[in-house]
């Protein structure tokens, strides 16, 4: 079994505290270029938190033994602080065209299935 020093931790959980401020991210960029419900909305959040508890759970069993410490949530906020005052921007310019250009492919496909759906639909109403 490794051991991990306090520094090593606090590195460690203060790089989980980006990916879960790039996770979230990925969520708000979804919600804005595909408009969903309130319901839905909710669903996202739910399952945002069920991620970044799940991530945050198996760090503190992986790297921490099980044992809670403090200066673990202090690295994991100071982690997803910076990230925001740094990288979210660019990151968040970039997820949204990907997004983009997503929905573009997701248009076509869609409109590929609907073309001949409403040919077939005009076909039966004149028979």
């Amino acid at each position: 079994m490794l051991s991990y020093t306090q520094g090593q931790i606090f590195i460690l959980f203060f790089l989980l505290g980006i990916v879960i401020g790039s996770i979230y991210d990925i969520f708000r960029v979804i919600r804005k270029n595909f408009k969903t419900s309130d319901f839905v909305t909710q669903i996202e959040d739910i399952i945002f938190l069920i991620i970044a508890g799940i991530l945050i759970l198996c760090f503190i069993l992986k790297f921490c033994i099980g044992e809670i410490r403090f200066y673990v949530f202090i690295a994991i906020f100071l982690g997803i602080l910076l990230y925001f005052l740094t990288i979210s921007k660019p990151y968040v310019i970039i997820l949204n065209i990907i997004a983009k250009f997503c929905k573009k492919i997701l248009s076509f496909f869609v409109n590929l299935i609907k073309i001949p759906y409403i040919f077939i639909k005009k076909y039966i109403k004149k028979l």
